[in-house]
């Protein structure tokens, strides 16, 4: 039997790869990182585990993977943003905007705060926690240098970018502990644009 063409190989293998991700999420955000297992997400996603580990080692590579995935779009969000905002303002409205745009931001949880869904991260998280908050770190780094025209830009950046990743992070755990206590959940986008306007106000 014929090998499918290269073009369709690829496509199926794209089409595969998005169904296990969009089934991981849908049990993250149903039962917890920790009560989800790779034969869970396989099962929901229609493979076998065998396929699932052809694209992901584990669930944590998972769970890493998306999260990576973000920061282009962020990047680029707040390359757009007008150049007379002050750097963390440009950064709000970027993160507010692609809050507004995508489900993903105001309907679920957003795949960074899979870090926190289990309580501040989950134990079989915190080694990539570590790696993908100094990601995060290092992507809003690039993009608020080139708002700033000073001798110490480099190292502005550095701060600034490392007290943003710091309210996102407030604002996940914050999501976290609202739904432990089955209380009313703003959406992950208000809450971080919340966390950023303490920082802006002060």
């Amino acid at each position: 039997m014929a090998s499918p063409p290269a073009g369709r190989r690829e496509a199926n293998k794209r089409a595969t790869r998005q169904a296990i991700q969009d089934a991981a999420r849908r049990l993250f955000d149903k039962q917890g990182y920790d009560g989800t297992t790779v034969r869970d997400i396989a099962e929901t996603a229609g493979v076998t585990e065998r396929t699932f580990f052809r694209y992901f080692e584990s669930k944590e590579e998972l769970v890493a993977d998306q999260t990576l995935a973000l920061l282009p779009v962020i990047q680029d969000a707040i390359a757009h943003r007008p150049a007379a905002e002050p750097p963390l303002v440009a950064v709000r409205e970027a993160l507010r905007e692609l809050g507004r745009a995508a489900d993903g931001l105001t309907q679920r949880p957003p795949t960074p705060l899979l870090l926190f869904q289990d309580g501040p991260p989950a134990a079989k998280l915190r080694r990539s926690a570590a790696f993908l908050l100094t990601r995060f770190e290092s992507a809003f780094a690039v993009a608020i240098r080139t708002r700033l025209a000073t001798p110490d830009a480099d190292y502005q950046a550095d701060v600034l970018a490392r007290a943003v990743v710091a309210a996102c992070r407030s604002a996940y755990l914050r999501e976290w502990q609202l739904r432990t206590e089955a209380g009313a959940v703003p959406s992950s986008g208000s809450l971080i644009t919340e966390a950023l306007d303490v920082l802006i106000t002060q």
